[in-house]
């Protein structure tokens, strides 16, 4: 099987957008990777995308996508680079998207090396990597804008004091001129700013942001990190070649531009917008008194309230209030509503959060939206079994799930073989797996330093294992 029929599991991605994607069923996927539930797939998580015959296959360890962006994530064509990997080196200039060929090596300890042209000649060392098996993707980002600018006639005087530049939004140019005449070029940039928040991409999203950091107490670098972790990405197509027997086909590929998606739609499920809401939570949100989107349905007429102050949906309005989950602001604003109120249940249960820095606690935030209160306050405390708990039968009254066990847990996140190879991987221990797991997906996928103009200015987020057992839970012993 060739790697380039292998994708693997973005955050926020569902099974419906990859196969949209790649020009596939989900039923093929379903069937193809065994997969027992097609609502939950996980980030990491590697899919064969179609049956190809054997002889097609092409021998790499890893092939990688690089992107380059300037300082705004606005990709950047017509840079030359030079990329190293082994004993090849190749040359490339990228396209409209920013994007150079995907670079493949042989092997686990093979480094690719990333050079680009620099503007007074030579070149620059911009980028070390060590890709993992499989298909990737890097984006790099320049702390430069690079523009294209015409200048205008000069029509006397200076436009502005050059010591006092005009405020511009990230990506726009302004042309003027100095007290003394001389043409300047006016960049808007993202960074540096006051709040020391880099969006990239992801920029136009800046206000909803910092409002949702205000309402929550987080830093609106914590609140990216979570978003970023739940949103699907928009993606661009481009053209691959590859080859085969020694023939050059040319294939179109996806590629995440790293842009949140407000319109994603899971698949077998009814998950939707840009923080991937279930209908029912959704609704939930709506009736809860002081959340934002309460307070949107209410003003819009969605929700009423009745004699004893309690919140019902209108029935002839549901279908308006669910298809707000695609309003971005609402959607940003409804995460953190949510997180907050599951952060505050653990809180309740003895959990003392004080001590930690927001992006620690964003960790904790995400944890609670993954498993929800329950079975967080069960992960904290370090009991939650290998098998699902029941009540005891009784005449009359068959016995009742009380408890999802870790087996349950990590299969409906990563299908069961992919969790039995995980539990045989941790000496049959399912719990083990489940935990080391569901760490290693948030200490990835949760980075606040991500999201900053300097992260040097924000502070060093432990591990959520070790979180654990600063905020008083019991990491279990294995």
């Amino acid at each position: 099987m060739a790697e380039d029929n292998q994708y693997t599991v973005q955050p926020g991605d569902s099974l419906s957008a990859i196969a949209q994607r790649n020009g596939v069923t989900v039923s093929d996927l379903v069937k193809l990777n065994k997969i027992d539930n097609p609502r939950l797939i996980y980030p990491g998580q590697k899919l064969v995308l179609r049956e190809q015959p054997e002889q097609d296959a092409e021998s790499y360890f890893s092939e990688l996508w690089i992107r380059i962006t300037d300082a705004n994530g606005a990709p950047i064509p017509d840079l030359k680079t030079k990329v190293v990997a082994g004993a090849d080196s190749q040359e490339h200039v990228t396209d409209k998207q920013g994007l150079i060929p995907p670079i493949q090596t042989q092997k686990a300890s093979e480094k690719v090396h990333v050079f680009v042209a620099k503007i007074d000649g030579g070149t620059k060392k911009v980028a070390e990597i060590a890709p993992p098996a499989g298909v990737h993707q890097a984006t790099l980002r320049s702390p430069k804008v690079k523009l294209d600018a015409a200048l205008r006639v000069h029509q006397g005087g200076a436009d502005h004091h050059e010591a006092a530049p005009l405020p511009l939004p990230p990506g726009e140019t302004q042309q003027n001129r100095d007290s003394a005449g001389n043409p300047v070029v006016n960049v808007g940039v993202e960074c540096p700013n006051n709040d020391n928040l880099r969006l990239g991409p992801n920029a136009k999203f800046r206000d909803y942001i910092i409002s949702a950091g205000t309402r929550s107490g987080f830093k609106p670098q914590a609140v990216a990190s979570v978003i970023n972790i739940e949103a699907a990405k928009l993606v661009v197509s481009v053209e691959k070649k590859v080859k085969i027997h020694g023939k050059i086909k040319t294939k179109i590929v996806k590629v995440s531009t790293g842009e949140w998606n407000p319109a994603s739609a899971a698949s077998g499920s009814s998950a939707r917008g840009l923080t991937q809401f279930l209908a029912g939570t959704w609704l939930g949100e709506a009736v809860r008194p002081g959340t934002f989107v309460n307070e949107k349905a209410e003003a819009n007429g969605w929700v009423t309230k009745d004699a004893h102050g309690k919140y019902h949906v209108v029935p002839a309005h549901k279908a308006e209030l669910l298809d707000f989950r695609s309003n971005a602001e609402a959607a940003i604003m409804a995460a953190v509503d949510y997180g907050m109120s599951n952060f505050r249940a653990l809180q309740s249960n003895g959990y003392n959060f004080t001590g930690l820095n927001d992006g620690e606690r964003a960790k904790i935030l995400y944890l609670s939206h993954h498993l929800g209160s329950g079975d967080a306050n069960r992960y904290l405390a370090g009991t939650i079994a290998a098998d699902d708990t029941y009540s005891q039968a009784t005449p009359g009254h068959p016995a009742k799930l009380i408890a999802r066990g870790a087996k349950t847990l990590l299969i409906a996140q990563i299908g069961a073989s992919a969790a039995a190879k995980r539990a045989e991987d941790n000496g049959g221990n399912y719990v083990k797996a489940h935990r080391l797991w569901l760490s290693q997906l948030i200490d990835n996928g949760v980075n606040f330093k991500n999201f900053a103009c300097d992260p040097t200015k924000l502070a060093d987020v432990r591990p959520l294992l070790d979180l654990v057992t600063a905020v008083g839970g019991t990491n279990p012993t294995f």
